[in-house]
């Protein structure tokens, strides 16, 4: 499956959930949610992916083996992307999902991909306690500047295997945009 940028209003029908993410356990207990939600409502999910070139983020000295190339990170992106998508169709062979891989900041991907969305669904990392940290900067930044509610879901304490989905966590907050 080769994933490619696309202009979400290119999808026909009800307007769709959008889930971020990014690899993280917290990104897949998002995942996990937003498919159900999606299969409720029966309305498509969009997984989107944000990726930028790491070279923005490297030092100018770090060593050329430390320095990847912009299609390294976009390769990098197409196969979380992949797996993603891989392991919700496993999980729910039903499921209209679809997937964005698209280059730019993660808070200004997300907002445009969700512009147009029922909900826009993004993962909260707790701490050892299992206590939900505070939002982190996307997060925060989705939540002030989304046309649509914004749904945080928890990640899981417990670790999957990357073809499977966790089991569905408690939403921690329901954010209106």
């Amino acid at each position: 499956m080769r994933i490619q940028e696309t202009n979400l209003r290119e999808f026909s029908g009800a307007r769709p959930i959008v889930v971020g993410v990014n690899g993280s356990r917290a990104s897949l207990a998002a995942l996990r949610w937003a498919v159900a939600e999606a299969e409720a409502r029966k309305v498509p999910l969009v997984t989107v992916h944000a990726w930028e070139p790491s070279v923005r983020r490297r030092a100018p000295y770090a060593t050329v083996a430390e320095r990847r190339t912009p299609a390294e990170d976009r390769e990098s992106g197409q196969r979380l992307v992949q797996v993603a998508v891989a392991a919700v169709r496993m999980a729910h062979p039903g499921a209209d999902v679809r997937a964005v891989l698209a280059e730019g900041p993660p808070v200004a991907v997300l907002l445009r991909y969700s512009d147009d969305a029922l909900l826009l669904t993004l993962g909260q990392s707790l701490y050892r306690d299992g206590s939900p940290t505070e939002l982190g900067p996307v997060t925060r930044a989705c939540v002030r500047e989304s046309h649509c509610p914004v749904v945080t879901v928890p990640e899981l304490r417990t670790t999957a295997r990357h073809s499977e989905l966790p089991p569905v966590a408690p939403v921690a907050t329901a954010l209106a945009g």
